[in-house]
């Protein structure tokens, strides 16, 4: 740890700006660290927000059929982990936060599909798309959405968007699975616009 946080000192020096730091917040915050001869952890007390949204995503995944509440779109939306930070473990930790947002926001949208709320499936696609805008499932279910709410016009938007930033970011077209779904309120479905 010393040395992630003060990679250019030395380790005997690394080491005691890190027991100086320790002794320091351990003395101004007595019960926000928990520091053993190897270890240094926050204390249990400590509530954290990614442990909290960890706990939450579990839950919704073990429980699938339970209705989540609506409250976690806002937290799944917006949460990340140390924006700005570059270093190799955040980075590794932080792409892992946002697979685990992507899923739980998609069992949302599908969730909100059985229970006939299209249009809260709608937002919740939208959140993962914004996310992750090269995702076709979340793109799959904003299409659905659209369509179970009748609103067959948002959806070869959103169907042609997507299509569109596909061709122009990776050279590809969508699924069949998911050009199928509008091929029917668009006859040539399968053209991106500006495409041969």
């Amino acid at each position: 740890m010393a040395g992630l946080l003060w990679p250019k000192s030395s380790e005997t020096q690394a080491a005691g700006n890190l027991r100086t730091t320790v002794w320091c917040i351990s003395h101004a915050f007595p019960h926000l660290l928990h520091a053993g001869p190897d270890t240094l952890e926050l204390d249990e007390s400590v509530r954290v927000d990614v442990a909290a949204l960890q706990q939450r995503v579990a839950r919704m995944h073990a429980e699938p059929e339970a209705q989540v509440p609506d409250s976690y779109l806002d937290h799944l939306s917006r949460a990340e982990l140390l924006p700005g930070w570059y270093d190799d473990w955040v980075v590794f930790e932080q792409e892992r936060l946002r697979q685990m947002r992507l899923s739980a926001l998609e069992l949302m949208a599908r969730q909100h599909l059985v229970a006939g709320e299209p249009g809260y499936a709608v937002i919740a696609a939208l959140s993962a798309a914004s996310i992750e805008p090269l995702r076709e499932s979340a793109h799959l279910l904003l299409v659905q959405a659209h369509l179970a709410a009748g609103n067959r016009a948002a959806a070869v938007r959103a169907y042609t968007m997507f299509a569109s930033r596909l061709e122009n970011e990776l050279g590809v077209q969508p699924s069949s699975q998911l050009t199928e779904l509008v091929s029917a309120f668009r006859p040539q479905v399968g053209l991106v616009p500006g495409g041969m």
